[in-house]
């Protein structure tokens, strides 16, 4: 299979899913600069990730990003091996496309959203949506649990919040394109629906709502889009750990 580089990396591990590829060693400096891949194999494919500019300490995030880059990469090559699917290729290349960017930081809590699409044949592209909250002082990514005392509480407190905002946007002067019984099965807690958020500082860098994000049909039509319910920190503040609350605005 005859394979090529259009652009080269910024860090070889950003590179572990491209077999086959060899990138040029990486330099002390370049671990914390900004990455642009592309990789291709001509009439078949393409696969193009940014990753951002990373503060130098902050390395568990950028291996965790790098993880994720490589992981999609895996397994959007794999696609390839089904029966039928290199012949669909050629008629029409698969494309994989990622943005992964840094947000903001709250407190000791920095947010990154990854965003992009996948093309392996179809009426369209399968949207990607994710996100990461990496604790500058514990060196982690940081799940939603992580930052509650009682998980499952905060959840249902969030879920609630969450459905109360959407199902207004039913009645809206341009009604949300899904249904009530859509929104409550894909706000259930318990079921990963509140894994993807982010957080805005505000002006004292402090955020002052947690952003979920509902990727595509999660809680409403394709057409419809990436779905986003600001909630304010007075529904979850119970629930919060205390090395997180000075991140938010408690009330």
């Amino acid at each position: 299979m005859m394979q090529r580089w259009l652009a080269v990396p910024a860090s070889c591990a950003v590179l572990a899913a491209c077999q086959g590829g060899h990138a040029p060693e990486a330099t002390a400096s370049m671990p914390s600069a900004a990455q642009h891949t592309q990789y291709s194999e001509p009439t078949l494919y393409t696969i193009e990730a940014r990753l951002p500019k990373l503060k130098p300490d902050w390395s568990p995030l950028r291996q965790g990003l790098e993880a994720y880059v490589a992981q999609k990469k895996t397994n959007f090559l794999a696609g390839l091996k089904q029966p039928g699917a290199r012949e669909q290729a050629h008629q029409l290349p698969w494309d994989l496309d990622l943005d992964i960017e840094v947000l903001g930081q709250a407190g000791r809590l920095v947010s990154v959203q990854a965003q992009g699409s996948s093309f392996t044949g179809g009426a369209h592209p399968s949207p990607i949506l994710d996100t990461f909250t990496y604790d500058t002082q514990a060196r982690r990514l940081v799940s939603l649990d992580d930052l509650f005392t009682d998980p499952a509480a905060a959840e249902s407190a969030l879920a609630a919040e969450a459905r109360r905002q959407l199902l207004t946007r039913l009645d809206d002067n341009a009604p949300l394109a899904s249904s009530a019984e859509a929104i409550n099965d894909g706000t259930q807690p318990g079921q990963h629906h509140f894994d993807v958020f982010t957080l805005s500082p505000g002006h004292d860098g402090r955020a002052g709502n947690l952003t979920i994000l509902f990727p595509p049909y999660q809680v409403a039509a394709y057409v419809a889009g990436t779905q986003t319910v600001d909630v304010p920190v007075r529904v979850f503040a119970p629930w919060l750990k205390p090395d997180y609350r000075d991140s938010f605005a408690t009330p």
